[in-house]
């Protein structure tokens, strides 16, 4: 019996020193089953991770349409110095749908997915452009960062992957980095998701102005009640919807905007305000509001046998034979002075200005209008037009004969 014993357990280092794991069998009814794991562990148990995937778009409104420059897109790579605030080419060599093991991805119209391009960034599931008319219209592009290694050790779990991702609003007029990010959840599937953001400054009111933004670690998603203890990795929704946040402009909770009433992380918005992107990434009273609140991540423990991400939302929204709808309203009898001038407007009725804070669409101003400057300017350029006429015609009131002038005048000569 003790020699059996002895055998067994040799045979189980032995195995262990090679490499391997000591099957489970044994030869006889007294014999003692020893089972050793391997150095890595197996799914859904403590060890070591190699090649996990981390997957996540942001927000639907990081693959949505934009006031000016076509849309807002997900690039590879930490993407180098535009110059200025200006809608990119694809001769810059700026946008990248790899980089290293970053990669974006796009939902297709049949449920899979594929790699972006250049010409698809701005285009949705079924193949139409996105729109900022419809807050659901959207790119659904992912990024997707294989290698990630950590471990997992008495129900917590670390992960951080390298690369870089940049976030591209208003075709390239601004944009930002994430360089490095790092997965962290306790016990109980609580946690964050962190990396080093980095990026240039612009603003709506001078866009002349361009300033590289150093780089910073900021908390990139707060996460609550991740399955971190499933066999192959889990998908959670980062917390937005409820968070409120200080100093970024963020307007009330109110009946009209409780669905999606939230924002990113303090440390986040903070960032933002740098960039000018800041009334993006929370609720700022905008026609996008909608589009903001975080979209699902998908973590993988094995890249090699991903969790299947689930569709993003909205991505079949628009599409190329769709017609545009905008009904006529008539004007109420009478209007109640509490409620906001928004509720007459249709939820996706496209402004040339909104409320977004420090961010680069243009603030809705009060005081004079900002047409009324031009108007006065013509009319002023238009008046001196006309008396620079009469004077040349010698037609002005001041330069007019009375008659008998010219006789009295030649009568004194």
């Amino acid at each position: 019996m003790r020699a059996a014993v002895r055998a067994g357990i040799a045979l189980a280092v032995a195995l262990l020193a090679a490499g391997g794991a000591a099957p489970a069998t044994a030869a006889g009814p007294d014999d003692v089953i020893v089972t050793v794991p391997g150095p890595g562990g197996s799914p859904g148990t403590d060890g070591t991770i190699a090649n996990a995937q981390l997957r996540w778009g942001l927000n639907a409104e990081a693959g949505g349409g934009a006031f000016a420059g076509g849309c807002n897109f997900l690039s590879a790579g930490r993407a180098g110095d535009a110059g200025g605030s200006r809608v990119w080419t694809q001769n810059d060599g700026l946008y990248r749908a790899e980089d290293g093991r970053v990669r974006i991805e796009k939902p297709t119209a049949s449920g899979g997915w594929t790699a972006a391009t250049w010409d698809s960034k701005c285009r949705d599931a079924s193949g139409a452009p996105v729109t900022v008319a419809s807050a659901s219209s959207t790119s659904g592009n992912q990024v997707v960062i294989d290698g990630g290694t950590g471990q997992r050790r008495d129900g917590t779990t670390e992960i951080g992957w390298s690369g870089s991702f940049t976030v591209v609003f208003y075709g390239g007029m601004t944009y930002w980095s994430v360089t490095d990010p790092k997965l962290t959840l306790d016990g109980v599937g609580n946690g964050r998701l962190v990396g080093t953001a980095s990026g240039y400054g612009t603003s709506m009111d001078d866009l002349t102005s361009w300033n590289p933004v150093a780089p910073r670690e900021v908390v990139l998603a707060e996460i609550r009640s991740a399955d971190a203890a499933a066999d192959r990795g889990f998908t959670v929704t980062p917390e937005y919807r409820g968070v409120a946040v200080e100093g970024a402009g963020q307007v009330a909770r109110s009946a009209a905007n409780a669905a999606f009433w939230g924002s990113f992380p303090q440390s986040f918005v903070d960032f933002h305000r740098l960039t000018g992107q800041q009334g993006y990434w929370l609720t700022s009273g905008g026609i996008r509001d909608a589009a903001k609140p975080a979209t699902a991540i998908t973590v993988s423990f094995d890249a090699a046998t991903p969790v299947v991400p689930p569709a993003p939302e909205g991505t079949g929204a628009a599409t190329a034979t769709a017609v545009p709808s905008n009904p006529l309203r008539a004007a109420p009898a009478a209007v109640d002075p509490t409620v906001p001038a928004r509720a007459f407007f249709a939820a996706n009725a496209p402004l040339t200005t909104q409320p977004q804070g420090s961010a680069l669409v243009p603030a809705a101003r009060g005081g004079i209008p900002a047409v009324v400057g031009p108007l006065l300017g013509s009319a002023a350029a238009l008046g001196v037009g006309i008396v620079a006429v009469l004077s040349m015609m010698r037609a002005l009131p001041w330069q007019r004969r009375r008659p008998g002038a010219d006789v009295a005048e030649t009568a004194v000569a």
